[in-house]
């Protein structure tokens, strides 16, 4: 029996940043807790990369997030924001430093234990570190390969360029000016709303 959806391979994040970024919106991300599916569309995403991009070169500063950023694609790494967990994942070929941040999913599935996780907000993955929370992503998945067996994306139907707002990423000290930021434009799960730069 053919599934409606497609487990992404790890092939699709060895490509650039900027590319998995725009693409990974309309994908799905699943989390098997407990035996019960919580699963969210992508809506919101940021592409880090290379020696070029200032902010993610202040972010792999350390020789292990460097290391793991260089590394080859698909694996997990687990941004620490003062006590936030954001879930990145490495994209580009080996030897080229990057990762996408998600940073916003609309809930598919699994609502009920999201709230729960979200200890009881209304505001369950609008944002990197509400996702992460409500999925309950586990600080020991960095440095492991998607697709993990409780932890995975899926593919989802194209978004037209269109329904993309390409901005400026959120939050930066640095590289505030690059538009490596991809959002499906009016849905109500994205982090922060924002004009697309003129």
């Amino acid at each position: 029996m053919n599934l409606p959806f497609q487990v992404l391979p790890v092939d699709f994040f060895n490509e650039s940043p900027l590319r998995v970024a725009r693409l990974l919106l309309g994908c799905t991300i699943v989390r098997v807790l407990a035996g019960e599916r919580l699963s969210g569309r992508i809506v919101e995403t940021e592409a880090y990369g290379g020696l070029r991009d200032p902010a993610c070169h202040v972010v792999a500063r350390d020789k292990r997030i460097w290391e793991l950023l260089s590394g080859p694609p698909g694996f997990i790494y687990l941004h620490r924001s003062y006590k936030h967990t954001l879930l990145n994942i490495v994209s580009d070929t080996v030897g080229n430093p990057g990762c996408i941040l998600v940073r916003a999913l609309e809930p598919l599935s699994g609502q009920t234990a999201m709230r729960t996780l979200r200890h009881g907000s209304a505001d369950l993955t609008n944002g990197p570190a509400r996702l992460c929370e409500a999925l309950a992503i586990e600080r020991e998945w960095e440095c492991t390969q998607l697709p993990r067996p409780d932890f995975w994306f899926e593919s989802g139907p194209p978004v037209a360029d269109d329904n993309v707002l390409n901005t400026g990423r959120i939050g930066l000290k640095y590289g505030r000016d690059l538009l490596w930021r991809f959002a499906l434009a009016g849905n109500s799960w994205v982090s922060r709303p924002l004009k697309p730069a003129p």
